[in-house]
């Protein structure tokens, strides 16, 4: 099943989302990532005996970075890392968050939408405790992923 958040609830849109929603399966999991490394997160539903379906989505025309963040004297996987960025008017912030569903794990790098937006101006991370360090980059790449590194002044 498919729902579309209205604002006032969730509708069912199953029925005009495509054949791979037609269809009934016996799903346990649910991995997001960007398989292909096209800046567009995809979806991975593992089955029961079946193969997993990879949902791949194919939206164009947004610009975005990929961030992949390595803790020092945070935890190595950033995990409560909250990013703050700004392209233009668009301001945004995202905390990096761990796990994922039954039996998956979603991609560890974040993938920061900027819309048309053709340039980031700064991105701020507040890495999680012990270290609290605040980083702020600019002269950002778009459409592509890099990693920053707590404590390094550049991205790799």
């Amino acid at each position: 099943m498919l729902f579309k958040n209205t604002g006032a609830g969730f509708k069912n849109i199953s029925g005009e989302s495509g054949p791979v929603f037609q269809r009934q399966m016996a799903s346990r999991g649910l991995a997001l990532g960007d398989f292909d490394n096209d800046g567009a997160v995809d979806v991975l539903i593992s089955n029961n005996n079946e193969p997993p379906l990879l949902l791949r989505n194919t939206t164009r025309g947004n610009h975005w970075l990929g961030v992949k963040l390595v803790g020092n004297k945070a935890n190595v996987d950033a995990i409560g890392a909250r990013i703050s960025y700004q392209a233009g008017d668009l301001k945004r912030s995202r905390t990096k968050v761990g796990g994922g569903s039954y039996l998956s794990s979603h991609d560890p790098r974040m993938v920061l939408g900027i819309g048309k937006q053709t340039k980031i101006d700064w991105l701020e991370i507040t890495w999680p405790q012990p270290s609290g360090l605040k980083q702020r980059l600019t002269d950002l790449p778009i459409d592509r992923y890099i990693t920053i590194v707590e404590g390094e002044p550049k991205w790799k």
